[in-house]
């Protein structure tokens, strides 16, 4: 289930005086089963490039093939159903009078039985971490995290192969974020479905992902595993970005302590590092 971007760019409000160029010569591939995490600064072209892969916008030139689909075909029935976006706030967008209803309102179009419906749904529900006991409550009545669950099951429920989610953890609490996560991580290792992370939080990113990509004024600046693109803050910085926290840390404790490796990106990392420091330390 790959992504293929050959040459793609984008332009917002072509021919007018308003013009922008959101994206340009855009080349990646994506496999299928990879944890993909994009990060850049505001109006770098996260967005605009991950509303390319389930054909919500089409490409000013180049192309986009998922699976083979080029977006550019007028029916994407299929493209939509192997693709499923998580946006920013997507608890926003629920409106059924319950959890069952919202989760199933997808499926609905595609005129199946009730009986695979509720099979679906509470697979769904099940896939969230949430109980099934929530599905007769009305949406409103839940705590802010577990409408952001509701939300993506309302997207699971599809059975994408591809799943993309833009900052999935704004607005929740460390608790809420922790569970968010959570499922993602059981998710991508139980379903095997591709996962696209959008975030602005280079600490989430080097937690959760297995490779980054780097947007800067529509280009790709950045293409590797955590280790490769967080090992040179500095060129982050270049282009208004950063490294975790934590790595800025263990850089500075080099200073004190040159045999501590600084090559660190998440707190797990610092805390088996440090541990191993002091290991050394009393049996010396």
């Amino acid at each position: 289930m790959s992504i293929v971007i050959d040459n793609l760019s984008y332009i917002y409000m072509k021919g007018t005086p308003y013009e922008k160029v959101a994206l340009s010569g855009i080349n990646l591939k994506i496999e299928s089963g990879e944890f993909v995490g994009i990060i850049g600064h505001t109006g770098s072209g996260k967005s605009t490039l991950i509303q390319h892969l389930n054909g919500l916008l089409k490409p000013s030139s180049g192309s986009v093939r998922i699976n083979g689909i080029d977006t550019r075909n007028k029916d994407l029935k299929e493209l939509r159903r192997i693709v499923g976006i998580v946006f920013q706030y997507p608890e926003h967008q629920l409106f059924e009078e319950t959890v069952f209803k919202d989760v199933a309102f997808g499926l609905l179009k595609y005129g199946m039985s009730e009986e695979e419906v509720d099979r679906q749904v509470k697979a769904a529900i099940k896939n969230v971490g949430l109980d099934e006991s929530v599905l007769d409550k009305s949406p409103f009545e839940l705590s802010g995290g577990q409408k952001r669950r509701v939300a993506i099951a309302g997207v699971l429920v599809m059975n994408p192969k591809i799943l993309i989610l833009d900052e999935p953890t704004a607005g929740l609490d460390p608790a809420g974020r922790d569970e968010i996560f959570s499922i993602i991580r059981r998710m991508h290792r139980e379903l095997g479905i591709t996962i696209i992370l959008v975030s602005h939080s280079m600490e989430d990113i080097a937690e959760i992902a297995d490779r980054v990509i780097v947007m800067n004024n529509g280009t790709i600046e950045m293409d590797g595993s955590p280790e490769e693109i967080f090992s040179d803050p500095w060129r982050l910085e270049e282009i208004g970005l950063s490294a975790p926290q934590i790595t800025y840390l263990m850089k500075k404790l080099k200073t004190f302590i040159p045999g501590v490796n600084d090559k660190i990106y998440t707190i797990e990392e610092a805390k088996k590092e440090i541990s191993k420091y002091l290991g050394r330390l009393k049996n010396d």
